[in-house]
């Protein structure tokens, strides 16, 4: 912390939970930063939430598959344009889920959302198909930057229904888009404006947000360490029914001093404080 080049922290949280209802947890998650910092310069850190749909143990199975393809082809490409490997990591991951599902008749039909983060001290890309959002929330303030591939979604572009009226529509979960249910597959990438020092991204799976809405979000983000706001999250979503598995990750952009020792990573929480130049 006393190199004068660090301005400033990237400190972070991810956890999944498998809700009140279900038998199982078809989210997966993970939280991705290189080792050398000159690697992490050029290529940032990656977050992504995957929500994983089908029978057996189908989803399960999707998106695993989908956020260890993912993140593996986000380092291992040779392009240095993060918003094109983005792209490119989304279709290596429907081709991986797809060609698993036609060599496995028990994984027939599997498929997964998935939501993906590229951050670094000079910008921020992300990535997604499905329902999983990313949100920002910065001085009280939330902005949802993806949009749901979705049905209902759908219907209020066309203005057939309302916002309002969406959020409780018995179909607002059938999917549009989503990872390794067709060989072919149109991916969303953006280049958002670069992380700034107050700056809250949230990831998360329908899970969350269909029990906490997003200012409740900013809220709890902003009112304490990412790795509280995670829990207090899926305690909130539990307490309201639980009916998904939930799934968030929070990254919190902080000042070089605010440093706490990181905590042990397992399969349902991932953390971490990483110095960004």
């Amino acid at each position: 912390m006393s190199d004068a080049s660090v301005y400033y922290i990237f400190q972070t949280c991810m956890a999944t939970d498998i809700g009140c209802v279900r038998t199982s947890n078809q989210d997966s998650i993970a939280f991705v930063s290189p080792g050398d910092p000159d690697e992490r310069k050029r290529r940032g850190v990656l977050a992504v939430v995957a929500d994983g749909m089908g029978g057996h143990n189908g989803g399960e199975v999707a998106s695993k598959l989908a956020v260890d393809t993912i993140c593996s082809h986000y380092f291992a490409a040779h392009d240095d344009d993060p918003l094109h490997t983005i792209e490119q990591a989304l279709r290596e991951a429907n081709a991986a889920i797809f060609r698993a599902a036609e060599a496995d008749r028990a994984l027939s039909g599997m498929g997964t959302t998935a939501t993906v983060l590229a951050l670094s001290g000079r910008g921020m890309w992300f990535g997604h198909v499905g329902d999983s959002r990313l949100y920002r929330c910065s001085h009280g303030q939330v902005t949802q930057l993806t949009k749901d591939d979705t049905l209902v979604e759908q219907l209020v572009n066309e203005g057939l229904i309302s916002p309002e009226h969406a959020r409780y529509h018995p179909e607002r979960n059938v999917l549009l888009r989503s990872l390794g249910t067709r060989p072919d597959l149109r991916v969303t990438a953006q280049v958002g404006d670069p992380p700034e020092v107050g700056d809250y991204f949230v990831l998360c799976s329908d899970g969350l947000y269909d029990c906490v809405d997003a200012p409740e979000i900013a809220q709890v983000v902003e009112s304490s360490d990412p790795q509280v706001a995670c829990r207090r999250l899926i305690e909130l979503a539990r307490e309201r029914g639980g009916s998904d598995n939930i799934s968030v990750g929070i990254i919190a952009v902080r000042p070089p001093e605010a440093v706490e020792r990181p905590i042990p990573v397992t399969r349902e929480m991932v953390t971490s404080n990483l110095e960004v130049r």
